[in-house]
């Protein structure tokens, strides 16, 4: 049985794989463009699920093979590929678009997986487990109980409010991304901001829908929202000027 420590010590594990496959996923195609890219994945934090699910998944399934790098490697490759590729499918049955293609790779799926991504899963798999895993562990370990389970809650709570915001706001735009042909992935940011961009701070909403709304009445918090809509002005004007 799983103690509360034990899910958000895995949670954590979980959330800094992401982290460090959004590390690698924009550098990957920062170089491939000449330029700086941070659009990558389908939320909108800097975090891609599908890297801490395939090292949660690599880890716990192949920990026993790690004597044997070979088998390791091709394993890894399989089940990662396995996770891409099941993972494209069900995106784009969502949202009626892809948000990656490898139709232009030698040797791809339905241009949903390719060679060259699966072999370099592989090597990915290799560098996990004899590097980021063993320093995420000994991280994870030197933090205090406590501290670890109040971060690891708060960490879930921006995540999950991420998913689910995130995944309102593309269903609601998915229209606008249906004549995508290739790599979706920042016409679909791009369209998702545009889309919170077109509805009220999420702060004014809060206080607006309080019981006591007399409390927030304050000079200070009235402040903060002219602030607020000041801001939301500024940027506008901006954007008219282009």
């Amino acid at each position: 049985m799983f103690s509360f420590y034990d899910m958000c010590y895995g949670f954590m594990f979980f959330f800094l794989a992401s982290i460090f496959g959004y590390i690698a996923e924009c550098t990957f195609v920062s170089i491939g463009n000449k330029k700086l890219t941070l659009n990558r994945g389908f939320l909108m934090g800097p975090y891609i699920p599908i890297y801490g699910a395939g090292t949660c998944t690599v880890v716990i399934i192949l920990k026993d093979y790690m004597d044997d790098p070979v088998i390791f490697f091709f394993m890894t490759t399989i089940i990662c590929s396995f996770i891409e590729y099941i993972t494209s499918l069900v995106l784009e049955k969502i949202f009626k678009v892809r948000w990656w293609d490898y139709s232009h790779e030698k040797f791809n799926i339905n241009g949903r997986i390719c060679l060259k991504n699966s072999f370099l899963f592989g090597l990915a798999g290799l560098t996990v487990l004899y590097t980021l895993y063993p320093l995420m562990c000994d991280f994870l370990s030197i933090i205090p109980n406590t501290i670890l389970e109040v971060v690891g809650v708060l960490c879930f709570i921006a995540f999950i409010s991420d998913f689910i915001f995130t995944t309102k706001a593309l269903i609601n735009v998915k229209s606008s991304l249906k004549d995508i042909k290739g790599d979706a992935t920042e016409e679909a940011h791009k369209e998702v901001i545009k889309a919170l961009e077109k509805h009220e701070f999420q702060f004014n909403r809060l206080i607006s829908s309080h019981p006591n709304i007399e409390l927030f009445n304050s000079d200070t918090v009235k402040k903060f929202k002219y602030k607020m809509l000041e801001l939301r002005e500024l940027k506008k004007e901006k954007k008219s000027k282009k």
